[in-house]
C-alpha cells in the first residue's frame, strides 16, 4: 500500500484545525501518517492541539504527530518542516492541507486509485468546496498581483470521476495537494522566501519543468474556507505579501518576454499607488502595494516585519 503522510500547518486557528484533524480521523484509507506543524502559535492554540493529540494517544492512536516551531516560518517554511518530517519517515506521497479544511472520508482512496491510474503525476489536486463554489486549480496569469482559482469543463457523466492532466497555465491549489516524494527530492520543498502566498505555484511550475504531470482528481473532494487563516492579516499587509510575493514569482518563472516587461510592470505600480498617496485616497493600502514593490527590489524577503 502507498505510504501517505498529511501535513497540516496550524498558526492561531485550533478550532479550525482540530476540526480538519476530526475529518482526517475518521478517513477510510489506513497507510497514512498526520503531522501537525505549530508556527509558533499562541500558547491556548498550541496547547488545544497538543491536547487532541494527546488524546488520540491514549485512545491507541498512534497516527497523529505534533511538531512546534520556535517562530512563525510562514505556509512555505512551515509546511517544509512538515515534508521533511514525512519524508524521513518513510513517505511515498505527501498531502499538503490546510487546516481551515475537512475531509471527506474516501478522500485518500481517491487520490490513491488516481496514483494508480497515473504513476508518472507528480502532483494530484482535489476538488475544492469553497462553499460559494467548488474549484480545481487555479490559473497562472503574468504580471499580476494575484492569481485566479478555476473550475474545470465538465466532463460526460460517465467521464466525471476521470483524473484530468492540467494545461501549463494552470497550477495546484496549496490548500489540498498530494505530492510524490520523488518530486521533493529531485527539485527541493517550497521556496521560503515567498513566506506567504504564491508558494504553491511556483512548486507546481518547477515540477512541470523537471517532468513531472500534474492532475486532478474531481472525485476527491475537500471542503475549504479560504478566508479564516489569511483574514487576521488585514487587507493592507496581504496586499503588500501579494505585490512582493508576484514579483518574485514572475522573475523567477515567466516567459523570457515577460520577465523583460517585469520593470515597466513595477514602474506602472508605482506611478499609480504614488497618485493615490498624492490624492488621499486609500492611502494605508496604496503604500502597502508599495512597500511590496519595494521589498521585492531591496531583496526582503520572509516574513514582513519579522
Amino acid at each position: 500500500m502507498i505510504e501517505i503522510s498529511i501535513v497540516i500547518l496550524q498558526y492561531n486557528n485550533s478550532r479550525d484545525t482540530i476540526k480538519c484533524l476530526e475529518s482526517v480521523k475518521e478517513l477510510n484509507w489506513q497507510n497514512f501518517k498526520a503531522v501537525v506543524v505549530d508556527n509558533a502559535s499562541e500558547i491556548q492554540h498550541l496547547n488545544n492541539i497538543r491536547l487532541f493529540v494527546e488524546s488520540q494517544e491514549k485512545l491507541g492512536e498512534k497516527r497523529f504527530k505534533l511538531i512546534t516551531n520556535k517562530s512563525n516560518l510562514g505556509y512555505a517554511g512551515g509546511n517544509d518542516i512538515g515534508i521533511k518530517y514525512a519524508l524521513e519517515s518513510g513517505a511515498d506521497y505527501i498531502l499538503i492541507l490546510n487546516p481551515d479544511t475537512t475531509v471527506e472520508k474516501n478522500l485518500l482512496a481517491k487520490l490513491t486509485e488516481a496514483v494508480k491510474k497515473n504513476p508518472k503525476a507528480g502532483i494530484i489536486g482535489t476538488a475544492i468546496d469553497e462553499g460559494d463554489g467548488i474549484v480545481y486549480c487555479g490559473e497562472i496569469k503574468w504580471l499580476k498581483p494575484e492569481l485566479t482559482h478555476s473550475i474545470l469543463k465538465p466532463l460526460p457523466r460517465r467521464q466525471a470521476s476521470k483524473t484530468r492532466n492540467l494545461k501549463p497555465n494552470f497550477y495546484i491549489l496549496g490548500a489540498a495537494m498530494l505530492v510524490n516524494k520523488k518530486v521533493f527530492e529531485k527539485i527541493g520543498m517550497f521556496d521560503e522566501r515567498y513566506f506567504l502566498y504564491f508558494e504553491d505555484t511556483d512548486l507546481c511550475v518547477r515540477a512541470r519543468r523537471a517532468r513531472f504531470k500534474l492532475i486532478v482528481a474531481p472525485n476527491a473532494m475537500v471542503h475549504h474556507n479560504p478566508l479564516s487563516s489569511t483574514s487576521k492579516l488585514g487587507a493592507a499587509l496581504l496586499l503588500r505579501y501579494h505585490y512582493r510575493n508576484a514579483h518574485l514569482f514572475n522573475k523567477k518563472n515567466a516567459p523570457f518576454g515577460i520577465k523583460i516587461l517585469l520593470p515597466f510592470w513595477s514602474i506602472w505600480i508605482i506611478i499609480k499607488q504614488a497618485a493615490k498617496i498624492f490624492v488621499r485616497k486609500n492611502i494605508t493600502v496604496s503604500r502597502a502595494i508599495l512597500s511590496g514593490v519595494l521589498d521585492f527590489y531591496r531583496g526582503r524577503f520572509g516574513k514582513i516585519g519579522g
